[in-house]
């Protein structure tokens, strides 16, 4: 009688720049356990996927688990899959890094472990047509998928106990899927459930196969699974129970299965990931429509028939929901093209800049978390600054483009010396939208607005832990403090540098930090008219926005050293006296708003030098904003004094261990109260500089 095959694919991942105490926590809790559990269980084959930032740290850490690898792969129980090396969204980043990739991870398991992977393990199941030609010309026989992708082909469960081939141009490639039932099950359900779910998968007259490809860190790092797999033992007792049902049951490994089952047929699968990250690219609003929709329809009883046909939004879709995000893309495609024909260390910083857990949002923090974020940055302007390093044209230490940097059709001004680099944005109200101190490998303005996500329409309440138990991280909800309600707050633009506002005469610090307050020109958002003026090593970028009976204009002189200067304008072009109220807002991600970090005025004593605090000075002509930790000041001089109003920037996500307070940046709005005459103006000239400390 045939027997079901049943394949165990295991994923492990830790992001480019998490803390070294993240992932020594999962090692212990989950990478090594499970090692430690399935070898003494020689009979379980299975699939092991770890990311290469994730072997890069073990091989520095913990070089015994590689061993523990070796042995298993030489006995034939483990086999490994290859993958991007940095685990990119294979389909955000130029085919050319694909291939870099890639081969990278090819020639490392290959080189380490003596095994050339045949497979490919796709970062977050991002799937587009278009990578079966790139998997194939990378030596890739087949990869790994949801079983959503092959639904949303027309595929029913009944077609899915077997794998399919697609091709794009002519080049093959085998595609298994994964059962998303499965996924769930294990290991948050009872061991008889599983098995007893196997089972009817089990198809007595012929070859069948059943996928399990997952987390691992669902086996001791995901709240509660430690002591699930490992002390109350399912983890084992799971590999017992499949040892005890041999005569209908064998463990396989994807290229065994290859070799042993034809395929199932031919397929097309459109572009699609999981389909929870359908719902985590839209934004609030159509979330929730789609979300209604998808609970009437399990209210029915009928939404395993029809979700195929209900799908959400794609990974390309938190670039739009995300300025941030694709400030960071657009980064890394500009270093990209530089980077083109370089060597292995430009490249492997490159790739570094490629790792995804940045880039988006959904259960886990991702693009909530500074630290993430900063490595992004870290890895990408180290890239540049190799790049340049190696460049016969060095001498040139001014530099300053034109192009549309973000993709939105409009061009920014790219101004660049050997200290920084500088992205005006003319169409975002004037707005510096990044400063890279280029010593510092730190891009400034690597913030977070505060918008509105799904999950704030219902936060619990910390210690309501009902929702959670028995359930996935997927479909879990809890809150890790209390008060995440009171920081609900969004923001209406982008939180970067030089944010002009004209307030209104009612405004005062809570509703600016609110962002309720009203704005008396609105309009200070949108495009500005600019000139770019390149004279020796010196270059000003004017930008001017008229309104009604007032003009006002600002322009930022760039040279070759370590500031630059400000200088802003606010004409009367009226007939009557008039009153306004200018603000200048500078969001600075700092990583946190304690730990080293806090601002000082040679000027005057301020109310408080924390961060973590609402506070408002006035006349302050002098601050510095002080980064003891990455070892920097940020210095503004004025040539008047103004009033200052700060406060930290904190945002409410979604992690894999509940909803938590995050500090993306502190603000800093400087403001004055003036009255201009017709005809008649204001000026305010200020420079700002890092200063190495």
């Amino acid at each position: 009688m045939p027997k079901l095959k049943f394949i165990f694919g295991v994923h492990n991942h830790q992001p480019v720049g998490n803390f070294d105490f993240v992932f020594e926590d999962a090692y212990q809790k989950a990478y090594k356990p499970f090692l430690d559990v399935v070898s003494g269980h020689p009979w379980f084959r299975f699939t092991l996927h770890n990311s290469g930032c994730l072997w890069e740290w073990l091989e520095q850490h913990h070089p015994e688990y590689l061993e523990q690898v070796n042995t298993l792969v030489r006995a034939g129980q483990m086999e490994l899959l290859g993958g991007g090396f940095y685990e990119p969204i294979m389909p955000a980043i130029p085919d050319r890094d694909k291939q870099g990739q890639l081969k990278m991870m090819s020639e490392y398991l290959k080189n380490r472990f003596g095994q050339t992977p045949a497979g490919a393990w796709l970062a977050e199941r991002v799937w587009e047509p278009g990578l079966a030609s790139v998997l194939a010309g990378a030596g890739i026989k087949y990869t790994v998928l949801d079983d959503y992708h092959f639904k949303c082909s027309g595929k029913n469960d009944e077609d899915l106990d077997g794998h399919y081939i697609t091709e794009d141009q002519g080049q093959p490639l085998a595609v298994f899927p994964i059962s998303q039932q499965l996924r769930y099950l294990v290991p948050f359900h009872n061991v008889d459930e599983v098995i007893a779910h196997l089972k009817t998968l089990h198809q007595p007259d012929r070859e069948a196969l059943a996928v399990l490809a997952d987390d691992g860190e669902k086996f001791g790092v995901w709240p509660g699974t430690h002591e699930l797999a490992y002390e109350k033992g399912w983890l084992k007792d799971f590999l017992t129970a499949l040892e005890a049902n041999k005569e209908w049951l064998e463990l396989s490994t994807f290229s065994r299965a290859l070799e042993a089952l034809p395929a199932r047929g031919r397929i097309y699968l459109p572009t699609a990931s999981y389909a929870e990250m359908g719902e985590w690219a839209l934004e609030p609003k159509s979330e929730a429509v789609y979300s209604e929709l998808t609970q009437r329809l399990k209210s029915e009883g009928s939404y395993q028939r029809y979700s195929p046909f209900v799908k959400g939004g794609t990974w390309r879709d938190f670039l739009t929901k995300y300025p941030e995000s694709n400030n960071i893309y657009r980064k890394m495609l500009s270093v990209s093209a530089k980077a083109a024909g370089q060597g292995p260390d430009i490249l492997r910083e490159l790739y570094r800049g490629q790792c995804n857990c940045g880039y988006w949002h959904g259960v886990f923090g991702g693009l909530y978390l500074p630290h993430l974020r900063e490595a992004l940055y870290k890895h990408l302007i180290r890239a540049e600054n190799l790049i340049e390093s190696k460049s016969v044209s060095t001498a040139q230490s001014l530099e300053v483009r034109e192009f549309d940097f973000d993709g939105d059709g409009q061009n920014e001004v790219e101004l660049t010396n050997r200290h920084h680099r500088l992205c005006l944005s003319p169409a975002a109200g004037g707005s510096l939208v990044e400063w890279d101190v280029r010593e510092k490998e730190i891009n400034l303005f690597d913030t977070l607005a505060r918008r509105p996500e799904s999950y704030h329409r219902n936060i619990p309440q910390p210690g309501d832990q009902s929702a959670s138990q028995g359930k996935s991280i997927h479909e879990m909800l809890v809150s890790k403090e209390e008060g995440l309600t009171d920081l609900l707050f969004y923001d209406s633009f982008r939180r970067v540098g030089l944010v002009d506002h004209l307030l209104g005469p009612e405004t005062d610090p809570e509703s600016f930090y609110r962002n309720c307050h009203r704005e008396q020109e609105p309009g200070l958002n949108g495009a500005w008219v600019h000139h770019t003026n390149r004279q020796a090593e010196q270059a000003a970028v004017e930008l001017t926005k008229r309104l009604k009976n007032l003009t006002v204009a600002k322009k930022i002189i760039f040279g070759t050293g370590p500031s630059f200067r400000i200088e802003y304008s606010w004409l009367n072009s009226g007939l009557q006296e008039m009153e306004i109220w200018p603000g200048i807002e500078f969001n600075f991600g700092l990583l946190s708003s304690g730990f080293g970090r806090h601002c000082r005025s040679a000027s005057q004593i301020l109310s408080t030098e924390a961060l973590n605090v609402r506070a408002q000075d006035q006349d302050i002509s002098q601050l510095s904003v002080i980064d003891n930790h990455r070892g920097f000041s940020i210095d503004f001089n004025l040539e008047e004094a103004w009033d200052l109003w700060r406060f930290p920037v904190e945002t409410v996500s979604q992690s894999e261990s509940g909803l938590e307070r995050n500090y993306q940046g502190s603000c800093f709005l400087w403001n004055k109260r003036m009255r201009l005459w017709p005809g008649r103006q204001q000026t305010l000239i200020f420079t700002l500089e890092h200063k190495a400390i």
